[in-house]
């Protein structure tokens, strides 16, 4: 077997030993949240990638050995709207890597094939990195899971990106880089589709789809009550009530509105909770909209020392503006007419900025104090 194989397939054993990750620290953003705690367990990732990857690629691939690979690799000034993950996969005799990337805009990202290839050239580099005598490169399969508001409308060649014409159809054609991504469009899929699909799963994996593709949903509240089955499955199911609090985090963070006292109440008897879990339930929905509040107070609170202190500044440059200008115009109402009674040092001091700009202007030109301070 040639170096490079072999140095796939232990990798595959050992996804550690693929080296550093570019970045591992979560993003306060909830899709990221979501994504990174349900789909970096094998389990769950199993369940996404076996039934929503098109069938002619999961015949090739053992998803039993699929394994997390730790790190990030899109760009840092996407981390607010994008989450990868990296599994290493069986594929016949070989280790292979699926690359998953979940797209959290709501439109489509017009570049997605630039983002995923320069996704690759980084997992590449991270690879020779670990196996700097290896002679061949992994094989990367990029996955894009999309969830926005309309369907999936931008290219998925990379070839898309190149301008039209006949040189490029014709001679260059074999000389530029070109590969098709595998898109799961969520919006294309209705809830009963996934459902039907995802059925034998974890219920887990399921929520958390359903949530993903119904979050921008203007009745996203009914579609959670529609999901009550599935929330008494997940109940039942190992660590199931903290898994229901995880996700009941990820409704708050993305559709607060929906997190109410009479929605979680509902969603309860939908789910058949005993009354030890709706109690917990009911207390971490009360806890959510309570640190809310407190959230948007200390927001509030920030923002108005924030005006406070502009305000401040403000007035303390017009008030250090209006002392320099008394103190000049007393001086040159000193060097014009002399020594100045309390009278007329008196108005000054009261007088506005305004009014001080008209004395200065009227100096040169007054021949009496009276006709300068008019």
């Amino acid at each position: 077997m040639k170096a490079g194989i072999a140095a796939t397939a232990d990798f595959a054993c050992n996804p550690l030993a693929f080296g550093s990750s570019v970045q591992d620290a979560m993003t306060g953003q909830p899709h990221d949240k979501l994504v990174k705690a349900v789909f970096s367990e094998a389990p769950q990732a199993r369940a996404l990638l076996r039934n929503l990857l098109p069938q002619d690629l999961c015949r090739h691939v053992d998803f039993a050995t699929l394994r997390l690979v730790p790190g990030s690799f899109v760009d840092e000034k996407l981390a607010e709207r994008i989450t990868d993950l990296l599994f290493s996969v069986r594929m016949g005799e070989h280790a292979a890597l699926l690359y998953v990337l979940f797209e959290h805009q709501s439109t489509p990202d017009p570049v997605m094939p630039w983002r995923l290839l320069s996704a690759e050239v980084r997992i590449w580099e991270r690879w020779f990195r670990g196996n700097p005598n290896a002679k061949t490169l992994p094989l990367i399969l990029p996955v894009v899971l999309y969830h926005g508001e309309r369907p999936w409308s931008a290219p998925e060649r990379f070839s898309e990106l190149m301008p039209e014409g006949a040189a490029w159809r014709g001679a260059f054609r074999e000389h530029v880089p070109e590969f098709r991504i595998v898109l799961i469009d969520l919006s294309r899929f209705t809830d009963a589709e996934l459902k039907a699909r995802l059925a034998i799963e974890p219920a887990l994996a399921l929520l958390a789809v359903l949530a993903l593709r119904n979050v921008h949903a203007p009745d996203f509240q009914a579609c959670m009550l529609e999901w009550g089955e599935l929330f008494e499955r997940l109940l039942n199911e190992r660590s199931g009530l903290r898994a229901f609090e995880m996700l009941l985090n990820y409704l708050y963070e993305a559709r607060g509105e929906c997190v109410t006292e009479a929605g979680m109440k509902a969603l309860c008897a939908r789910a058949h909770a005993s009354p030890e879990v709706e109690e917990t339930v009911m207390n971490l929905a009360e806890k959510l909209r309570a640190e809310g509040r407190q959230e948007g107070r200390a927001e509030g609170l920030e923002r108005g020392v924030e005006r406070g202190l502009e305000q401040g500044l403000e007035q303390g440059l017009e008030q250090g503006r209006q002392e320099g200008m008394r103190e000049g115009l007393v001086r040159f109402l000193r060097l014009r007419f002399g020594e100045l009674d309390s009278a007329s040092l008196a108005r000054i001091q009261a007088a506005d900025l305004p009014t001080l700009e008209r004395w200065i202007d009227r100096v040169v030109g007054s021949r009496t104090l009276a006709e300068a301070l008019e």
